[in-house]
């Protein structure tokens, strides 16, 4: 007997593989319902293949099945194959035949069965996502004598529908599969290949602001790669893995590709970058070098021209003539121009040798003019000191000169001297013999008070003196110029008093004393004997508002300040006067003693140094460079699969009243379901029968038991 190899399609999580089972024969005894189905031929049977996902570089290689293995190959090195997957379904397992001389409840017991089969697996499809549809019910109707024919007829149908059904379940799910798997694949190397990418961009990107920051002028380009990807629109099962496969290899090449690119540009710019910024520190070296020297010696001449400047302004301030001017030094020095590098830090060194031996001469000449101006300014010193001190002899004296006479002139300028006179002029019968009679009047020059004295005379005696007290209002301005301006104001009278001396002898006693102001007003008046002494308090005072302005030795016009009647016997009028005199003198000018000769001031020039400092290095050309991002082609996605469509329909069985009768068995018929075997049927008829013979006694109770543990 000859083993043959087979294959049984089931699930394992959610990959669907095969396990192949050695079967030595099959055979189906007569009472059999339900024959096994689950298995097919070899070459009715298509592998469903897993394989893992190998790695290189980090990056996973997909690569397609067998059949595209050579094409592949051409797109990358690193290939593997992809997943396999087969729609093939399991046989349906539903019976073609019930069996010879079955009874009516038999029948419709395996009808109810096999149709319970097709609906689970009807159901099982529509979970899988078949679009299943449900026709129609049949009535069929069966007794004793057509139960086997037409339940075989319901059978047969059944079992094509319920393969109908098998086959489309395996084709839905091979293709969601084979769906899924493609977009798992592409999906795992879209997210690796982009982080791959990623990563070589931002090294690039890091770079580029790494160098742009340093000066570098980088023009970045984007590129995208496309290649050549299939199409997958409508592409289902292995077919869609296949292609999909195919796509990979090549995003992944693509993407490969522009890492590699983006990792060279990465590093020429990085080298470039690195030969910029050698070059800016030699010039930042050559520049910083020579800022020093330059530091040190502009310190150096400056302080030697400050030291200079100083002697100068001392020198000027002792009244030396000095003049200073500039001495530009350029030394000759080597053109930077184009230089970079250690060529850069030599022609440097050259220049700063030459800047460092100018300001030493610099310094050097000025420290000299600085010591020559300064034994020149001491020996100026010497002589105006002497100079100085006989001058000083001739201005103390001159200066005593003209102090004194300033303050005479002062003096006489603003001068208020002055002498005041008042005067009692009378009008009298009495001026002489045995009634003379007196009045005289006086003032002081200070306050201006003054008295006026009169005497009482009865012919026989001075009986009594009267006096009359008061003041003069003056005020005297010095016009700046020795001349006077005086205002005679006002007078005050104060008080008269009479002293008694002798007893008044005359008949006629009626005496009265009067006094008037310049309009005639009375001012005062008082009745009396003679014979009494007494005092009267008067408290008056008179406006005058007399100006005058006298030169110099010049005196005022006498001017009337009372009228006064003294009245008796014979009456005495009078008028008081007063007058001022300007006692300014002016003063005499001086002679002045001849000034000394004054020294003549020496002549000096001196030198400020400038040196002129070399010049700075030049930048380095700024280079420009280009660098190109690239990006990939998305892969087309794949379609998700249409679902399967498929119809079912189902019988209604009608049994028929059984009817008693008497019959014969029937022959027990050999199974017309024999596995196929691919072999020689025409020859190997007798064998198969004999096998089928022997299977049917040793085989039948493990196949109907097999057949139980699958329903």
């Amino acid at each position: 007997m000859q083993n043959s190899k087979t294959y049984k399609l089931y699930k394992s999580g959610k990959l669907w593989v095969v396990g192949a089972v050695a079967v030595a024969g099959v055979a189906v005894s007569a009472n059999t319902t339900q024959v096994s189905a689950d298995t097919v031929s070899n070459t009715d049977a298509q592998a469903v293949k897993t394989t893992d996902a190998t790695q290189n570089d980090k990056q996973v290689q997909l690569t397609a099945s067998s059949t595209d293995t050579a094409t592949n190959k051409a797109t990358t090195d690193d290939a593997t194959k992809s997943a396999t997957v087969s729609s093939t379904a399991e046989k349906s397992t539903v019976p073609t035949t019930a069996g010879n001389s079955v009874t009516q409840d038999q029948a419709s017991d395996a009808v109810d069965k096999a149709q319970d089969t097709v609906k689970d697996d009807a159901k099982t499809a529509s979970n899988a996502g078949v679009d299943v549809t449900t026709g129609k019910t049949t009535d069929v109707t069966i007794n004793d004598d057509n139960a086997s024919s037409k339940t075989n007829e319901v059978l047969s149908d059944l079992n094509k529908q319920n393969q109908a059904v098998k086959d489309d379940t395996a084709k839905q799910q091979a293709n969601d599969q084979a769906y899924q798997t493609a977009t798992t694949e592409q999906t795992d190397a879209t997210k690796q290949g982009q982080a791959d990418l990623d990563q070589a961009t931002s090294d690039l990107d890091k770079q580029v602001d790494t160098s742009e920051k340093a000066g570098i002028t980088v023009n970045v380009e984007v590129a995208q790669s496309s290649p050549e990807y299939k199409d997958l629109s409508g592409l289902e099962g292995q077919d869609l893995l296949d292609a999909m496969a195919y796509n990979i290899n090549l995003y992944k090449q693509a993407i490969a590709d522009g890492v590699a690119s983006e990792k060279a540009d990465t590093e020429t710019l990085a080298k470039l970058t690195a030969e910029y910024q050698q070059k800016q520190a030699d010039l930042a070296k050559a520049n910083a070098d020579r800022d020093e020297a330059v530091e040190k010696g502009q310190s150096d001449l400056n302080n030697a021209t400050s030291d200079l400047d100083k002697q100068v302004e001392a020198s000027k301030n002792a009244g030396l003539d000095v003049s200073v001017e500039v001495s530009k030094v350029s030394p000759k020095y080597k053109d930077l121009s184009g230089l970079e590098g250690q060529d850069l830090l030599d022609a440097m060194a050259y220049n700063l040798d030459l800047y460092n031996k100018a300001v030493a001469s610099g310094v050097a000449s000025e420290k000299a003019d600085a010591e020559t101006l300064a034994k020149l300014k001491a020996e100026y010193q010497k002589q105006v000191a002497d100079y100085e001190a006989q001058k000083a002899a001739v201005d103390k004296a001159n200066a005593d000169k003209k102090a004194a006479y300033e303050k005479a002139l002062e003096d006489y300028m603003n001068g208020t001297n002055h002498t005041t006179s008042m005067t009692a002029q009378t009008q009298t019968d009495a001026s002489s013999g045995q009634y003379q009679t007196f009045m005289n009047a006086t003032v002081d020059q200070k306050t201006g008070e003054f008295t006026l004295e009169h005497d009482m005379n009865d012919g026989v005696h001075i009986i009594g003196h009267g006096v009359l007290k008061g003041k003069v209002n003056w005020k005297i301005v010095s016009n700046g110029d020795g001349t006077e301006t005086v205002t005679i104001s006002s007078i005050e009278l104060y008080s008269y008093t009479y002293t008694n001396a002798y007893q008044n002898q005359a008949v006629n006693q009626n005496i009265n004393f009067h006094v008037y102001d310049n309009d005639g007003d009375e001012l005062f008046s008082v009745y009396h004997d003679g014979n009494t002494t007494f005092s009267k308090t008067i408290n008056k005072t008179a406006q005058i508002n007399k100006t005058f302005k006298i030169s110099p030795n010049e005196t005022s016009p006498l001017a009337q300040v009372l009228v006064v009647d003294d009245n008796w016997i014979w009456n005495t009028h009078g008028q008081v006067s007063t007058q001022i005199k300007n006692t300014n003198v002016a003063p005499k000018a001086p002679t002045y003693e001849k000034d000394p000769v004054k020294p003549t001031a020496p002549k000096a020039t001196v030198h400020h140094v400038q040196v002129v400092a070399p010049e700075k290095g030049q930048e380095p050309a700024v280079p420009v460079a280009s660098v190109k991002k690239i990006t990939v082609a998305d892969m087309p996605n794949a379609d998700k699969p249409q679902p399967q469509k498929v119809e079912v329909h189902y019988y209604n069985i009608k049994k028929t009243p059984k009817i008693e009768k008497t019959e014969m068995p029937k022959a027990v018929e050999t199974a017309s379901i024999l596995p196929h075997t691919n072999a020689n049927e025409s020859h190997g008829g007798v064998l198969l029968s004999a096998m089928a013979g022997l299977a049917s006694l040793g085989l039948a109770f493990g196949i109907s038991k097999k057949n139980k543990k699958q329903n």
